[in-house]
């Protein structure tokens, strides 16, 4: 399946905001760290490259605009580098371990609830339906 970039950015973001914030998830799921790192990185990296592109123009030396725009380019293009990593992610299937424990979390709440709000895929599941489910879990507390 190709999508285009602006859908890869699109799933990306969508993926990052689907992941709840909750410190005990760190605690049992790598991606977590992945996701608060890609949330700082939104969040922060335009500033930072502002700041990165303003102070080598108040340094003394020779090539100021050059540097400046080398460093406030690379950490200006962080956020699009999280956006495509989380987007891959996302798309990506399930370990087995988790896929197993994914599905017995999708039947504990079709057992619970008669009707599921959103429909949760136990055929090759990815990251993104653990997201879902996770999200669906967390707001329901």
């Amino acid at each position: 399946m190709n999508l285009s970039i602006k859908q890869q950015l699109k799933q990306g973001k969508e993926y990052i905001d689907l992941w709840p914030l909750r410190p005990e998830l760190s605690n049992y799921f790598s991606e977590y760290q992945a996701i608060v790192a890609s949330r700082f990185v939104l969040k922060h990296c335009p500033y930072l490259a502002l700041v990165a592109f303003i102070l080598p123009l108040f340094a003394f030396g020779v090539d100021k605009l050059t540097v400046a725009l080398f460093y406030g380019v690379c950490i200006a293009s962080m956020p699009v580098q999280a956006l495509f990593f989380m987007a891959k992610k996302s798309r990506e299937p399930l370990p087995p371990a988790l896929a197993r424990w994914y599905r017995e979390g999708v039947e504990k709440i079709k057992i619970q609830t008669l009707e599921l709000e959103e429909k949760f895929s136990t055929q090759k599941p990815t990251f993104n339906d653990l997201a879902k489910l996770l999200n669906y879990s967390y707001l329901q507390r």
